[in-house]
């Protein structure tokens, strides 16, 4: 149940950053997408509501999180995550200098990352990895002031293929993972800089793993605070965290 958590919110962020595309709305998605990508920091705060049922039991997760990035395409890149779950409880997490670090569960554990793979990463769970407003259909903008919101559905068909891509690359049992999705649409606002500000997105799909079928209804909020602006990140007391061997962490 973690690692399907953890592999749902990945999944949601790559969503919820994929659809920010007016002029043409989807002229809007494409040039917010791209420019959110090269922000060389990062502030998000997110909130994600999941309904879960699997034969006749029915079960809510959440997820409140804030996370900072800063030095995004360096070698001094910094990561730092606050989250609250049903399920986990308070999660801290933490990267910097080739080595993640992550508190939860009373547990508080290190393991070396190559900056590469940790970039990889994040830009799976922060910027959609490539996806494009052919992902989307129905886009629509409406202006607002100074900001545009949009509304639009996605193309079932593909984002199954696109999650399937994430997963493959996120965990050795992916293969055995697969992902049927009834519906996802959205809303979201770009701002008078061209910058994603907010993001609601909505996904009702049925996930097969290890002979089970799961049904999900997920719903994720999130807020991009002062997109453009730089965010510090502050090397908090990485004391008394216990080194363990990465590939065992990745196959729990």
């Amino acid at each position: 149940m973690k690692k399907v958590s953890v592999l749902l919110f990945t999944a949601a962020m790559a969503l919820s950053l994929a659809g920010c595309g007016g002029q043409n709305p989807k002229k809007i998605y494409d040039d917010a997408a791209k420019k959110t990508a090269e922000l060389d920091s990062m502030d998000v705060s997110s909130v994600i509501a999941m309904k879960m049922t699997q034969g006749e039991e029915t079960k809510d997760i959440f997820l409140d999180m804030d996370m900072k990035i800063s030095g995004i395409n360096t070698d001094g890149m910094k990561y730092q995550a606050d989250a609250n779950t049903t399920m986990m409880g308070p999660i801290f997490m933490y990267y910097e200098s080739g080595y993640y670090y992550m508190d939860a569960m009373g547990q508080k554990i290190k393991y070396a990352m190559d900056l590469d793979a940790m970039m990889k990463q994040i830009k799976q769970s922060t910027e959609g990895s490539g996806m494009d407003s052919s992902y989307l259909k129905d886009i629509q903008a409406k202006k607002d002031g100074e900001n545009q919101n949009l509304t639009y559905t996605v193309d079932a068909t593909k984002m199954d293929s696109y999650l399937q891509d994430i997963m493959s690359q996120m965990r050795t049992d992916a293969d055995r993972m697969t992902y049927n999705i009834k519906e996802a649409s959205g809303e979201a606002v770009v701002n008078k800089d061209g910058y994603i500000s907010k993001q609601k997105v909505k996904m009702v799909f049925e996930m097969e793993l290890q002979g089970e079928t799961i049904s999900m209804d997920m719903d994720v909020d999130s807020v991009y605070n002062n997109p453009g602006q730089t965010v510090e990140v502050t090397t908090p007391d990485l004391e008394g965290y216990e080194e363990v061997d990465a590939s065992a962490v990745q196959n729990q």
